[in-house]
């Protein structure tokens, strides 16, 4: 398995990358090139389907793409301002990471937008996809795919089932305005750090805790936290983002492979829901299993178990009601085309209520 140190490394390592030299340039006729940035740590789903990726896009002799997917060339921030400017071409970013750049997607992880992962699909693959690629098309870049990061939570020295539990509690947040206004809300001290600063601010007593999903805190602060309360709060859906010049100079047949390469929606996300059931499993049980057939003990270093707590639904009612506002603050503060993107959000809720009430296979 992948320890903690392994994935703050990689996080951390693209900050000592040296400039890039533009390229993008077809240097051989009839040659795309191009290269493709991401944070994938090894041996996680998202790692195998870059994989994937580049076997597919292998296929087509007309296309040479160099492949930094290992945050090679730097965090998200870095990736998206060389994305935007043709100096990488293909990349995975988080939304937190991409809403940088296109402010409106932060209303998408508004606090109990979301009631279900089927939910989600549907109003990301039906009522978001056209919208978001118009918002990145005027950052200079295309939508190709969503992807998975999943559910956020909470992990802190404490449980956090109840906002009240949480007061004055100092939280390591994103920049992301969602997470900082959900905590705000909470009455939370809203911390924004870098990832690589998120361990040190944890060990210093900086902050008390954060929010998170399942996959990174297991593999980056599951041993600083005893506690990780599931609140369900947030979704961030991942994405594969391309530089759009670089796009459409593409041939029709180049342009074929590259949205065809990473697969359907469903299957970017299958590998990544299946982890986070099994790590979730894991830090219930308190040990994992390791590659050697034994099984390893999850614990703090302090030598705490690791505890996973469930809201009840009245602790739920209790979070959801104490952070509702949340979503008129973004909306007034971030402007734009927030109010549609929260508009197209709600049709697609109200659709995929009505196709579940009709059939409910016919919405999973």
């Amino acid at each position: 398995m992948l320890r903690r140190r392994e994935f703050l490394g990689l996080a951390g390592a693209g900050m000592l990358a040296p400039g890039l030299a533009a390229c993008g340039e077809q240097r051989e006729p009839g040659v795309l090139y191009g290269r493709a940035v991401a944070q994938a740590p090894p041996r996680t789903p998202w790692d195998a389907q870059w994989r994937n990726f580049e076997r597919n896009i292998a296929v087509n002799e007309s296309i040479d793409l160099d492949y930094f997917t290992k945050a090679e060339l730097g965090d998200e921030e870095r990736m998206l301002h060389d994305l935007r400017r043709g100096r990488v071409h293909v990349g995975g970013m988080s939304l937190q990471g991409l809403s940088s750049s296109i402010p409106e997607l932060t209303i998408a992880m508004s606090p109990y937008l979301f009631s279900s992962q089927g939910e989600v699909d549907f109003v990301y693959d039906n009522y978001l996809f056209d919208i978001v690629d118009e918002l990145a098309m005027a950052q200079n870049l295309r939508l190709l795919q969503w992807v998975e990061v999943g559910w956020t939570h909470l992990y802190a020295d404490r449980p956090l089932t109840h906002p009240d539990m949480a007061e004055g509690l100092r939280m390591r947040t994103s920049p992301n305005a969602a997470a900082r206004y959900f905590c705000e809300a909470a009455g939370m001290d809203a911390i924004p750090l870098g990832i690589a600063d998120v361990v040190p601010a944890l060990q210093t007593g900086l902050v008390q805790g954060g929010l998170s999903s399942t996959t990174f805190h297991f593999f980056s602060t599951l041993e600083l936290a005893a506690h990780f309360t599931l609140t369900y709060h947030s979704y961030d859906t991942g994405a594969i983002v391309l530089n759009k010049p670089w796009y459409e100079r593409a041939t029709p047949s180049q342009k074929a492979t590259i949205d065809g390469a990473w697969g359907s929606s469903a299957d970017a996300r299958a590998g990544v829901r299946g982890l986070t059931g099994t790590l979730l499993d894991a830090m219930r049980a308190g040990e994992i299993a390791t590659p050697e057939g034994g099984t390893r003990e999850l614990r703090t270093v302090t030598g705490e178990r690791i505890r996973v707590h469930t809201l009840t639904e009245a602790e739920r009612a209790a979070w959801i009601a104490r952070t509702e506002n949340v979503i008129d603050r973004l909306i007034a503060t971030i402007g734009g085309r927030s109010r549609e993107v929260y508009e197209q959000i709600q049709a697609g809720k109200a659709q995929y209520a009505r196709l579940q009430a009709e059939a409910p296979e016919a919405a999973s």
